[in-house]
């Protein structure tokens, strides 16, 4: 059985990346189809068959792909799997609308439907220049339209949980089976306690007396609570930061991101933005902090699990992924509503010492990487191909 991978693109390393990591050890002599690689990772991935579309060529002089997104539907159609039995795809972008041989199977891994595309409609409004915008909103009409007839020609979709199986139903009208993604439970474990480095509690907030929360914090835990991610407006950073901003209390800000600058620009004293951290820092800042904040609508619900592996319990919007991976009063707390009020009584109130690191291990490894891999390799089974 000849196997075809193919990915969205190369440009960074995140989820959707360590997924394509896994399905590469499942199929290592298999090829990996991407529209374009960045210079940056070609060490990474060295000793891969990538093979890239033509646009890696204008890439290489222009390496922001959004600006070639009227180029995209022409290079995914003209990317070859001939010979192959079996293409896999990886995909929250647009790789699953490749066109594949007729007695082929192409078996699409859907993060999620395109988001700008179907589920974030003020994509327009905060990317694209405003006399642009009718432009782009036309042009965006027509990929949608191309968006749902290349779903149509996949064969089987897996759904990366179960928020993102109603996304397919919903805009592409199709069934799905979910195979979680997985949490490296090899390496997010809790590290080294790292004290507060000189965060002290800070006085006493608006609304009570948070620093009696922050002063008989769990044994070995720091004194400030966590956020982490991309820093973009649907992220619903700037609200965490507005009630923290109240609270007093310290918080840890870590990623990078469109907001970067503005968050700063509004952050009061007690809080502390980290940028882009290395995997061993952000597992650093997991085990030592209070809680994990979570509060943005997600796929699926990764770093609730990175920070339960790391034995860090988390407040998250209960809403998509997080309903999935964060386990109400086990692994953490939900709020259910974007009330600064409501939220600001959660974190005040939040006792690290009610969990358990054992409750915390087993859910992380609920979702390892060798279930992940037997799942793919049992669905593909059943095929009888």
């Amino acid at each position: 059985m000849n196997v075809a991978l193919a990915h969205d693109s190369l440009t960074q390393l995140g989820g959707a990346e360590r997924v394509l990591d896994a399905l590469h050890e499942v199929y290592p002599d298999s090829p990996v189809f991407v529209l374009v690689m960045d210079k940056k990772l070609k060490q990474k991935y060295q000793a891969w068959d990538i093979r890239t579309s033509w646009l890696q060529v204008i890439y290489n002089f222009l390496p922001k792909l959004q600006y070639l997104l009227p180029l995209i539907p022409l290079a995914v159609s003209s990317l070859d799997f001939s010979g192959y039995d079996v293409v896999i795809s990886s995909s929250s972008g647009f790789i699953k609308n490749i066109k594949t041989p007729k007695n082929s199977i192409h078996i699409n891994y859907c993060h999620t439907p395109t988001r700008f595309l179907w589920s974030e409609p003020e994509y327009v409004d905060q990317e694209v220049p405003k006399i642009l915008r009718p432009l782009a909103k036309l042009f965006l009409a027509w990929m949608k339209k191309w968006d749902f007839k290349g779903a149509q020609r996949v064969n089987y979709f897996l759904a990366n949980s179960k928020e993102v199986q109603k996304r397919i139903t919903q805009y592409y009208k199709r069934g799905s089976e979910v195979i979680y993604p997985f949490v490296d439970t090899a390496f997010w474990k809790p590290s080294k306690w790292r004290h507060s480095e000189g965060l002290q509690p800070t006085e006493e907030s608006q609304n009570g007396n948070p620093t009696n929360l922050v002063q008989n914090a769990a044994a070995g835990k720091s004194n400030y609570f966590l956020l982490a991610g991309r820093l973009q407006a649907h992220k619903m950073n700037e609200l965490i930061i507005n009630i923290f901003n109240k609270l007093k209390l310290p918080l840890h800000v870590v990623g990078t991101g469109r907001q970067e600058e503005y968050l700063k620009s509004i952050a009061g004293p007690n809080i502390t933005f980290l940028g882009r951290v290395t995997d061993e820092q952000l597992r650093s800042e997991y085990s030592s902090a209070l809680a994990f904040i979570y509060p943005q609508v997600e796929d699926f619900g990764l770093m609730p699990l990175e920070a339960a592996a790391c034995g860090t319990a988390t407040i998250a919007y209960g809403k998509g992924g997080a309903l999935e991976t964060v386990m109400q009063n086990a692994t953490g707390e939900f709020f259910y509503s974007y009330n600064p009020e409501e939220i600001s009584k959660l974190i005040i109130s939040f006792n690290p010492e009610k969990y358990s690191q054992e409750v915390f291990r087993r859910q992380a490894e609920k979702f390892s990487k060798d279930k992940f891999k037997s799942e793919i390799v049992n669905f593909i089974n059943s095929l009888n191909l």
